[in-house]
């Protein structure tokens, strides 16, 4: 029980960012065990591994004494998933080494190697580390930006759409009586020239999607040793071709809704049109996509298991998501604007993010701590292990966040309505407070999403 416990309290404030933990198919036994002797040659060989496999791209290859292939075609164990079989030629006494290399189901690579002996001990004992391909710096990149990219459009659309529209059409925070037509015609004219800004980064999270989109199969393809004529394999019959293919169509939509937007006259409103809520329904469903393709899909519940990793994903987009808009949209507008209507609709759009930001972050620690207590065992796990190592800088850039976030909720905040109400004169300080906290967050944010892409390569404990 304390054990438990003091886990608990190590992950309370972890992975407040997008669930990195994936499964990988890591080496667990095989027959013959490696380094073992054996009579006689076994009929087959059996290697076991951590996680369900692909039936596609399966290696199992042994070379006998004479230094010939001595094996046929491999396949998945009828009776496991998680197994690997291939038929054995007898070679003769001597060593037998084993070369496997598979897909896990959640599309990543992974490859090992071990040797027994028959008649006798094999000259090596040990089997070789396993290698994770999708661990190299190419296939680290295509994932860091097939987090983010869609971590930043569903918080560009919903920040824009859901607090800063709102914002404006209700005139800010004003005190009572106070005219709202005022602030929203002194908004309007700046909101639409900042809008430009809004767009270039939304635009630029399209291309990053895109580019993590075109180098996930190549670097996938690569570390599994095979080429692009394995494209089509890969793609139709996998689960990682299914989740491609979602996120795929989820940027297509996104982009076609974003371009019918862009081009039509109310593309720089200050409150868009209801129908361009597709902007956050499209990223939302890549997301899902990844949750659906990770490791919650191989757990004791997986339907569970990736509603709250979806979840996760939903929550830390718009706190991290809506950060990146926030320093997109709203610094550009404010600087065109006169007190008082800065000052209120400044205060209207941080009274409406700190409150969606302040939910996310609940559900984000409920959330993250439920799908690391899966993942983990003891606490041992965070400090001897490199997926330990790598969570431990993400939770130390987290709890930065979460300071940074506290900052913003109880001090910065009520300055801002208090001079938005009327009730302390304008406080400018509060402005630029709250550009330096938001450019901060900004940075670590930035850090938190390395840490994700890094932990998403690498195996989990156990």
């Amino acid at each position: 029980m304390s054990r438990r416990l003091a886990l608990w309290l190590s992950l309370v404030l972890a992975l407040a960012a997008p669930p990195a933990a994936t499964a990988h198919a890591d080496f667990q036994a095989s027959e013959p065990a490696p380094g073992s002797a054996v009579a006689e040659p076994p009929a087959t060989v059996r290697v076991a591994l951590a996680t369900e496999v692909e039936g596609e791209f399966l290696l199992l290859e042994v070379v006998g004494p004479s230094g010939r292939v001595v094996s046929g075609p491999a396949r998945r164990d009828p009776d496991d998933a998680a197994a690997v079989l291939a038929p054995l030629r007898a070679d003769g006494p001597g060593s037998y080494g084993v070369t496997w290399r598979v897909m896990s189901r959640d599309g990543h690579p992974d490859s090992g190697s071990f040797v027994f002996g028959v008649g006798g001990l094999p000259q090596a004992s040990a089997p070789a580390a396993p290698g994770h391909g999708d661990a190299d710096p190419l296939a680290v990149l295509a994932r860091f930006l097939l987090i983010t990219g869609p971590i930043a459009l569903l918080g560009l659309a919903a920040l824009r759409l859901w607090i800063v529209g709102p914002a404006w059409s209700q005139g800010g925070v004003r005190p009572p009586g106070a005219d709202a037509s005022a602030v929203r015609a002194a908004a309007a004219g700046p909101l639409e020239l900042s809008a430009p800004r809004w767009w270039r980064v939304w635009w630029g999270a399209c291309v990053a999607t895109a580019v993590g989109l075109a180098l996930i199969p190549g670097v996938t393809l690569s570390a599994l040793g095979a080429g692009a004529g394995d494209l089509g394999g890969l793609l139709s019959g996998t689960r990682f071709g299914v989740a491609w293919t979602v996120q795929v169509l989820a940027l297509l939509v996104a982009v076609a809704v974003a371009l019918v937007w862009w081009r039509g006259s109310s593309a720089d409103a200050p409150a868009p049109p209801p129908w361009t809520a597709a902007l956050v329904a499209a990223p939302a469903v890549a997301l899902a996509a990844v949750s659906w393709l990770g490791h919650a899909s191989q757990g004791a519940d997986p339907e569970l298991g990736i509603a709250i990793d979806a979840v996760h994903s939903w929550a830390s987009a718009v706190w991290l998501g809506g950060l990146v808009a926030l320093s997109a949209l709203l610094p550009t507008a404010l600087s065109r604007m006169d007190d008082p209507a800065r000052t209120r609709l400044a205060a209207g759009v941080v009274v409406r993010f700190s409150a969606a930001a302040v939910a996310a972050v609940a559900i984000v620690l409920v959330t993250g701590v439920y799908r690391a207590l899966v993942e983990l065992d003891t606490l041992a796990d965070l400090l001897d292990t490199a997926y330990g190592r790598a969570l431990g800088v993400k939770l130390a850039l987290v709890a930065l966040l979460l300071v940074g976030g506290a900052v913003n909720r109880f001090v910065v905040h009520p300055r801002l309505e208090r001079a938005a109400l009327g009730l302390a004169d304008d406080d400018r300080g509060a402005g630029r407070a709250l550009r330096a906290s938001v450019g901060a967050e900004l940075v670590l944010s930035a850090g938190v999403m390395v840490a994700v892409a890094a932990l998403v390569s690498l195996a989990p404990p156990g």
